[in-house]
């Protein structure tokens, strides 16, 4: 009896079929790594520098910190949190999206971290402005607020409290100023003192700031108190204890909103 050998009809050989398959799969992998992939890597750069920027902003902001007062400001963080850069080779990137990343998400946080940036870039220009400025730059500024009339800044020949530009905690300028409302004896506001309506005291450190409401504090509640006083960067705003509490703070809260208030730039 002859053998027959029968051949497969219609019938692929496996090799194709398997080329065939590794070839899709290539082809999908290709659209994932041009569509996906290689978009969110490139954000991830981006991403980084972002968080360069965001970094640099945060060591400035915490240094002044160390070198200005911030406790009678609202909105300002206590510290800027630095934050972490990511992988951006591929294999991690790929494992980035395999987690449910995308290009979009990431430029998503971009935007966010921008947005810190500037919000810290803010806060640094106040803050550099309210460390130790110019009494020109302190007069200007009172002048826009409600309810003072006259200013005046001391010298050393008129100078009541002696202490412009002494080495050992002195300050830099004294600015008094007169108000609405109080009326005390006196043919200027330096000759009026704190009584007339208040007084910046601009500091070189904050440390002598701190020093100078320590001094003030040990008359509080005597019939030597002055008024209220509260440190706005390196300077202490002081009050006339003529005014009621509650128009001392308001005072205190106008003057420091002038302090405060950022000029536009050129840029902007």
């Amino acid at each position: 009896m002859q053998d027959t050998k029968t051949t497969p009809k219609n019938t692929l050989p496996i090799t194709w079929i398997v080329v065939s398959i590794l070839t899709m799969i290539l082809l999908g992998a290709g659209v994932i790594l041009m569509r996906e992939i290689f978009p969110l890597q490139k954000a991830s750069i981006a991403y980084n520098e972002a968080i360069v920027g965001y970094n640099a902003n945060a060591d400035t902001y915490n240094f002044l910190l160390k070198t200005t007062s911030i406790d009678n400001l609202d909105g300002f963080p206590i510290a800027a949190d630095k934050l972490s850069s990511v992988d951006t080779t591929l294999s991690s990137v790929i494992r980035s999206f395999s987690n449910g990343n995308s290009a979009k998400k990431t430029q998503m946080d971009i935007r966010t971290i921008v947005d810190l940036s500037d919000y810290l870039t803010e806060n640094i220009r106040i803050l550099e402005q309210i460390t130790a400025p110019s009494k020109a730059w302190v007069a200007e500024r009172l002048q826009n607020v409600d309810d003072i009339l006259e200013i005046q800044a001391v010298t050393p020949d008129n100078d009541p409290n002696g202490l412009l530009n002494k080495e050992d905690g002195g300050y830099t300028a004294c600015i008094y100023f007169t108000s609405t409302g109080i009326n005390v004896d006196g043919d200027s506001p330096v000759s009026k003192g704190t009584d007339g309506g208040g007084a910046i005291e601009v500091y070189g450190t904050l440390e002598d700031a701190e020093a100078r409401c320590e001094y003030l504090h040990g008359f509080d509640n005597t019939i030597l108190y002055t008024g209220s006083y509260a440190i706005v960067g390196t300077m202490v705003i002081r009050i006339s204890y003529i005014y009621t509490t509650e128009e001392q703070y308001e005072m205190t809260n106008r003057i420091t909103k002038e302090l405060t208030k950022l000029e536009k730039t050129d840029a902007e």
